[in-house]
């Protein structure tokens, strides 16, 4: 089975006041859905972005890619990183996610001004950001 990955960005159209339940609908619904498509990854909101990195059945993520792109809680979704890939990296997750994480809004915005340059190294570092705050949840 080919895996594959995809690490976007994108603007939050959600209302400040709605976020926190719409977010734990987002979660709770993105972890059942990903579990029956065997898709890992992690997902980080700051306010007013969210910075995802999904993994899984290449099948399964232009899906769940589809999906997002014609969710009108998203705009300006931005790919930082797509194509195959030969691990996973959020192995134990269906999806990583543990509230609002403000704390990174600055790296998230320069890896998306990065990667709007050019720069190949934005979607690794979104990753790594990612990655530790999956490990750390």
């Amino acid at each position: 089975m080919q895996l594959s990955t995809w690490i976007y960005v994108s603007t939050s159209r959600m209302e400040s006041a709605a976020a926190d339940a719409e977010l734990d609908r987002i979660v709770t619904i993105s972890r059942m859905r990903n579990a029956s498509l065997s898709v890992t990854g992690a997902l980080l909101f700051t306010g007013q972005q969210f910075a995802q990195c999904i993994e899984g059945p290449e099948p399964a993520i232009c899906e769940l890619r589809t999906s997002i792109m014609a969710d009108a809680r998203h705009h300006d979704v931005y790919t930082l990183t797509e194509g195959a890939i030969h691990c996973r990296h959020f192995v134990a997750w269906s999806l990583a996610y543990a509230g609002p994480a403000t704390f990174v809004s600055r790296q998230v915005e320069s890896s998306l001004r990065d990667a709007k340059t050019g720069s190949a190294n934005a979607g690794s570092y979104i990753r790594l950001l990612l990655q530790q705050f999956a490990e750390s949840s």
